[in-house]
């Protein structure tokens, strides 16, 4: 529909918005607007020159004023089409350079956003909209200026030239006018919303297509492909009915703008050679000149048809592009951040009375998922976690470095809220590895120096034999120059999670977070890296979440929490003699002839 109050307010908003990227060529939108109008003038002016030379050269038998006025003519056509194509170059940088502008900011925005935005945006969507959405409002751009700032000049125009040429025919034009100016109406009432459709439509098609080719390995492992056909085609074929609606809508109204148009032509020349015939006072060349106008004012509403579907696209792809650029990140830096010399950061952390809710869609908090965290972590202690899967290991030690705020109490590094640290200055006193051990393409050596710039390389090997990397990446002939394919495939899971751990150890953080980043890793490699890191970590403080006990066993604190909260705290040898549920874990574990870690 049509949209209305805040909706109508909001569209012209986004249109300001997307103008205000061109703020500083103004010359060249006046350079534009100059060419339109020349184009325009052309146009309008050779119907009238057809007509003098019908009724003062043709009809006179004036050879010498159908050369002159054609003549005229010529150089009118000449002049409005190198304008025209000038215009088109300038609507062609024009939509490249809002294409690159938009695309260079959400971007960046998207950089700026916290963990909450993104799991809300979700990657397929923004895709979507780095891609689809900013390509809409290209096409747009382009059409607008090429086509659509000539409709009203040549609108205008027209009105103007068969008031004072053929005031007796007007009331076809009007008439037209009204039937056209409906049609469009319409058009809009029902394309407008069937647009927005398509646009969720096709979210889900590459929401279905990222999950299939992200898990195209376990849909092969468990003979899944046909559900994954059958699920992408109902995907595909609900984007294939909502595209079908603006489409076929589309496809009624340029025939009917055409019809409307010659039926207003034959209409011209039979009561224009009615009027002729009678001696009402118009000419023969008026009339045929009259047909024309008729034609040139179908000219603007055939270009709005044209461009008014580009114009809808882009006006849903606006929303979901400023959706992107206005969102607030989650966690911002404090107005002044608390100053902290990260060479003597301690480590100590402190978890007060710390409870943590996730956000829905809306932003509105969800159930707690940890519940009064009391915990203190002293410097150089290791700490690990153990509990079933969403008991809120993961969620706990993303709040050290900020990814979520608390929703209540407090996190401290030697006593200083995170909250009151920029995010630049925390990240680099906290290293993490996280569950998913995310490689990016480009080479070894990038992956690994990537979380600090001036990393040397004796300080990357440290870092890479601590996580146990030196050992396959001296069987590749390029060695650390080795090619590292998209998010890693062309290494293993054991491979990427210790690829992903030296990332972690090589910038020297003052408290280190393992997120189960070794659970691809056989015992033996785990051994080792553990070791390596007590040995060139010693004075960090170190945080192990995990799913085993072989990976927490020597940590001087376990801490098992099950939902949400902490449910014991002690050495493996405290805990194992006090506590049901620890003891029940070994037993599951490593109590029944299993080495550690439960392989067999």
């Amino acid at each position: 529909m049509i949209p209305a109050g805040s909706d109508y307010l909001m569209t012209i908003s986004h249109f300001r918005r997307l103008f205000q990227i061109f703020i500083g060529y103004r010359r060249w939108f006046l350079l534009s607007i100059l060419l339109n109008i020349i184009v325009a003038g052309g146009t309008l002016v050779i119907p009238a020159l057809s007509a003098a030379l019908i009724d003062f050269g043709i009809l006179t038998g004036n050879f010498e004023n159908v050369l002159d006025l054609g003549f005229l003519m010529l150089i009118a056509a000449v002049v409005a089409g190198i304008c025209q194509i000038a215009n088109a170059s300038i609507a062609v940088w024009s939509a490249e350079y809002c294409t690159h502008v938009l695309r260079k900011q959400v971007f960046e925005k998207i950089q700026t956003l916290s963990f909450g935005n993104i799991d809300r945006f979700r990657a397929s969507d923004l895709l979507v909209r780095l891609t689809t959405d900013i390509n809409n409002v290209k096409i747009a751009v382009m059409q607008s200026i090429m086509q659509l700032m000539q409709a009203p000049l040549l609108l205008i125009g027209t009105i103007i030239i068969l008031h004072f040429m053929a005031p007796s025919l007007m009331w076809i034009m009007i008439t037209l006018l009204i039937l056209l100016t409906i049609s469009l109406i319409i058009y809009f009432v029902i394309v407008e919303p069937a647009f927005r459709q398509k646009q969720i439509r096709i979210d889900n098609v590459n929401k279905a297509l990222r999950e299939t080719l992200t898990g195209i390995r376990v849909v092969k492992a468990f003979v899944r492909q046909n559900y994954e056909i059958d699920k992408f085609q109902h995907a595909a074929q609900d984007l294939r009915k909502a595209a079908l609606r603006p489409q076929h809508v589309m496809a009624y109204l340029m025939p009917a703008i055409i019809g409307m148009s010659i039926m207003g032509f034959g209409a011209v020349y039979y009561f224009g050679g009615i009027d002729v015939l009678t001696g009402s006072g118009l000419q023969i060349g008026n009339v045929t000149s009259t047909a024309q106008y008729i034609l040139i004012l179908m000219m603007p509403l055939l270009i709005i048809a044209i461009v008014l579907p580009f114009i809808t696209q882009a006006k849903a792809s606006l929303s979901r592009i400023f959706e992107v650029l206005d969102a607030f990140p989650e966690i911002v830096d404090p107005d002044n951040p608390v100053p902290v010399d990260v060479t003597k950061i301690a480590g100590k952390v402190v978890f007060e009375n710390v409870s943590f809710s996730y956000r829905d869609d809306a932003g509105n908090p969800e159930g707690e998922v940890l519940k009064d965290i009391n915990l203190i972590a002293e410097p150089g202690e290791t700490i690990g976690f153990l509990g079933a899967t969403g008991c809120g290991k993961s969620s706990l030690v993303s709040l050290i470095p900020r990814f979520y705020d608390v929703t209540k109490g407090r996190v401290t590094i030697d006593g200083i809220d995170v909250r009151d640290i920029s995010q630049g200055v925390l990240r680099s006193i906290v290293g993490i590895c996280l569950q998913e051990p995310v490689l990016f393409s480009g080479t070894i050596r990038e992956n690994i120096i990537f979380g600090k710039d001036e990393i040397t390389d004796d300080e990357m090997l440290v870092a890479s034999k601590a996580a146990d990397v030196n050992g396959f990446v001296s069987n590749i002939p390029e060695e650390y120059d080795g090619k590292v394919s998209r998010r890693g495939s062309n290494f293993s899971g054991g491979q990427r999670q210790r690829l992903a751990i030296a990332r972690a150890l090589a910038p020297k953080p003052k408290i280190l977070i393992l997120d189960d980043s070794t659970s691809a890793c056989d015992v033996a490699t785990e051994a080792r890296i553990q070791d390596a890191i007590s040995d060139i970590m010693s004075k960090a403080t170190k945080f192990i979440v995990a799913q085993r006990i072989s990976s927490v066993i020597t940590a001087d604190r376990i801490v098992l929490m099950e939902q949400g909260k902490i449910i014991a705290s002690g050495t493996h040898a405290e805990l194992l003699a006090e506590n049901p549920l620890y003891q029940e874990i070994y037993e599951s574990q490593l109590g029944r002839g299993l080495r550690p870690g439960g392989a067999a």
